[in-house]
């Protein structure tokens, strides 16, 4: 089922994406948890938005990029003349997407394992001021998981619509607008947990709200839970997008 030059192809080609995004990330999350002045925000900011925004740009570009554009482009043709098949192809690039999302966050993770190591910060400092010790690696983990598993649904949701149109610009006009959207009602989601009255409701319209790293700092099994869904969404889309474009025409 899976193509190793059809893999090696995609990663070679979203090569430079992937690591100006995860580049980006683990660099932002150094600056966030060495500097005094941002070290406050490590979770608010970075972890609140940062991981779901940067990824969100990279799964966008590259779930469209997999499919729908080489359909557009024509390339497709050339992929599904050789032994190919129609199943392999979506296998292997949704594979290589997932596996991507994966690499990058273990970047992420052992960039901040090694800066929490070197220079610890305490709940308090980051606004538990209930709660008392610091920063564990264990937290980091169970944190940089729970965005993972959100990252690879709103991947599988582009990956869903590369798989289903021919066309780039449906493709990743509806991708951007899901992309988008989940983005900014998370952050507005973000805002009521704050304290602005409202804006709380938002976490109800995106996905993002299932990755919840005040459950994993408060030591509450919540954040395991709530893994189901975009699991659930990731395999549905994932399988959605692969059936769709196993039986489709297309304008070979």
């Amino acid at each position: 089922m899976l193509s190793l030059p059809l893999l090696k192809q995609s990663a070679r080609s979203n090569a430079v994406m992937w690591g100006s995004m995860t580049g980006v990330m683990t660099l932002l999350c150094i600056q966030f948890s060495m500097l005094e002045m941002t070290r406050p925000m490590l979770f608010t900011i970075f972890y609140g938005m940062m991981t779901t925004i940067l990824p969100g740009i990279y799964v966008l570009v590259t779930a469209n990029k997999l499919l729908a554009s080489q359909v557009d482009r024509g390339s497709m043709a050339y992929v599904l003349s050789t032994p190919t098949k129609r199943a392999s192809v979506t296998f292997t690039q949704a594979f290589y997407l997932v596996n991507s999302l994966i690499v990058m966050f273990a970047v992420l993770t052992t960039a901040h394992l090694i800066t929490n190591n070197a220079k610890p910060i305490s709940l308090a400092e980051l606004g538990f001021r209930n709660l008392s010790g610091n920063l564990t690696p264990k937290m980091i983990i169970q944190v940089n998981l729970s965005a993972l598993m959100v990252c690879i649904a709103l991947a599988a949701v582009c990956f869903m619509f590369s798989g289903v149109f021919n066309s780039t610009k449906y493709s990743i006009g509806l991708s951007g607008t899901f992309i988008g959207v989940s983005i900014l009602a998370n952050m507005l989601a973000m805002f009521g947990t704050l304290g602005v009255d409202g804006l709380d409701k938002f976490k109800y319209l995106t996905v993002c709200s299932f990755y919840d790293y005040q459950s994993v700092l408060t030591a509450n099994n919540d954040w395991i839970t709530k893994l189901i869904f975009p699991i659930g969404i990731a395999l549905a889309a994932f399988t959605a997008g692969r059936l769709v474009f196993s039986k489709k025409d297309l304008p070979l």
